[in-house]
């Protein structure tokens, strides 16, 4: 009960101080406007939006610029040589030709895909038709506000089909506001953007597959848009009591992503949704995979700078994504000698049907340019335990374009009392680099982010070594050192440390 008080005390205290008890809803309509239209917030929107998008696959034909499709970077990628309409040009003069880009998809050619689950447009869809399902209650929608309800559902599954309305409501809420396709079309005016409808996000709709073959095998680029839909009722694929057994992307989209490959084009696919994208089918056909997730209002501004090379990605993945559902749960720093490191010593690396391996790993995200992480540099390699490792990463900007790097540290007990992570992420910083030049990244680590609960149930720093990794992702270590501890020690769980002090150094 003292815990309780104490959580319920400190609640109160942050609703005194806002003072909630007095003005329970401080803003009015105008000021709640005025919220919306603050440049600034906008601003941090569209940066937000930008940052989070994560190139997860690309074999040379992104970005879908000029610029990339000159010089030795497309020499050196054999689909671009392989898939390009008329293989006798060359690529310069394939550059200077009008060139044919396909959206297609549900995804690209509304502005609903961008948006989440607890948005006004989510609850609003309710009274459209859709039944909510938050905490697995169950209710009628408003047919009295909706007029007659809206029953339609995609085939092949019980998910409520779109309603006719929501697009529309978006764009009131959002001025401005466009779909993929509406956004590549105005901001590529030298070439001809053209979308069709292709699938649903969810069932096994094929009938609108021919239509959008046909416009792909006439195109230079075909951009193939994925996933569910992220929100708060039955016409969603997910979102707050909204699950699955199944987290490929919808049927539909697998069966179209293999015939597309039939047509040797340039497939550049960008995924939409709540949950990581797992799909064999885009795995295996496409030259190219964006995980956008639902990036909101300025979705489709935020996609179209990474495909056009306006934006170098720079996003990394924050969960590891599983093959397959069996797989579940698969995560990086799981107990050593456990998942995809069981087995090391006798010989059952991987399922009888399939590796144990994730599909992308925790921490994976590609670049525009090419990063070198050049040297580590570490004060005090033996400590106390409750002295600080400093440890200086120098990373190298080695292409030719800007770009940011998220560098990442992971440490992990090489001996323990106790069964501990086989690797834990102990700190990262996201720094911007200019092409061919260098970042010194600083980074403090104490050795309470490695303690653990012992059999007495007390958070211990336990003497010994440990193995320290500089990375770009769990599994992409790129410079590796040891680090020790000189003796056992306890610390209060409640002041324990999360993560390590970075700064970037002058």
């Amino acid at each position: 009960m003292k815990i309780l008080d104490r959580a319920v005390r400190r609640t109160l205290i942050h609703k005194f101080r806002l003072g909630l008890f007095e003005n329970p809803f401080p803003l009015n309509k105008e000021e709640r406007d005025a919220v919306i239209r603050d440049k600034t917030a906008q601003e941090i929107s569209r940066q937000i939006a930008g940052e989070a998008i994560i190139l997860l696959k690309n074999d040379g034909v992104l970005p879908i610029c000029t610029e990339s499709m000159a010089g030795e970077q497309k020499k050196q990628s054999t689909c671009f040589n392989e898939s390009a309409s008329d293989k006798t040009e060359d690529s310069e003069k394939w550059i200077q030709k009008k060139k044919k880009i396909a959206v297609i998809g549900w995804h690209g050619g509304t502005a609903r895909a961008f948006m989440g689950c607890y948005m006004y447009i989510a609850r609003r869809e309710n009274i459209l038709g859709g039944v909510g399902t938050m905490a697995g209650i169950e209710g009628a929608a408003d047919t009295e506000k909706a007029g007659t309800a809206f029953n339609e559902t995609y085939a092949g599954c019980n998910i409520l089909a779109e309603h006719p309305e929501t697009d529309a409501l978006i764009r009131r809420c959002y001025p401005g506001i466009h779909s993929l396709y509406e956004e590549l079309k105005k901001r590529c005016p030298q070439w001809e953007v053209n979308y069709a409808y292709g699938y649903p996000p969810a069932g096994n709709d094929v009938s609108h597959f021919e239509e959008a073959l046909k416009l792909a095998e006439e195109s230079d680029i075909v951009i193939v848009t994925l996933g569910g839909k992220y929100g708060w009722n039955t016409g969603c694929t997910m979102g707050e009591g909204i699950d699955s057994m199944n987290i490929q992307i919808p049927e539909c989209q697998e069966l179209f992503l293999c015939e597309l490959a039939k047509l040797n084009k340039i497939s550049i696919g960008v995924h939409f949704d709540g949950r990581p994208i797992s799909s064999d089918a885009a795995d295996k056909t496409l030259h190219a995979l964006i995980e956008a997730w639902t990036p909101g209002r300025y979705g489709a501004e935020a996609v179209a700078d990474v495909l056009l090379g306006e934006r170098n990605p720079a996003g990394k993945l924050p969960v590891s994504i599983a093959l397959n559902a069996g797989q579940i749960p698969v995560y990086y720093n799981h107990e050593r000698g456990s998942s995809y490191h069981s087995g090391e010593s006798i010989g059952f690396q991987d399922y009888a049907d399939g590796p144990h391996k994730p599909r992308y790993c925790f921490g994976h995200g590609l670049s525009y340019t090419e990063f070198v992480y050049e040297n580590m540099e570490i004060e005090k390699k033996e400590i106390s335990p409750f002295e600080t490792w400093k440890i200086y990463i120098t990373v190298k900007n080695a292409g030719c374009t800007d770009g940011e790097e998220v560098v990442q540290l992971y440490m992990s007990d090489t001996y323990a009392s106790v069964t501990r992570p086989v690797k834990e992420l102990v700190g990262f910083r996201r720094v911007f680099i200019k092409a061919g030049e260098s970042a010194k990244i600083c980074f403090e680590i104490s050795p309470g982010q490695m303690a653990f609960l012992d059999a007495d149930m007390k958070w211990k720093i336990e003497k010994g070594s440990f193995t320290l990794q500089a990375a770009a992702s769990s599994e992409d270590v790129r410079i590796e050192e040891m680090l020790s501890v000189t003796e056992d020690s306890f610390i209060d769980g409640a002041f324990r440390p999360f993560y390590a002090e970075t700064r970037v150094c002058e």
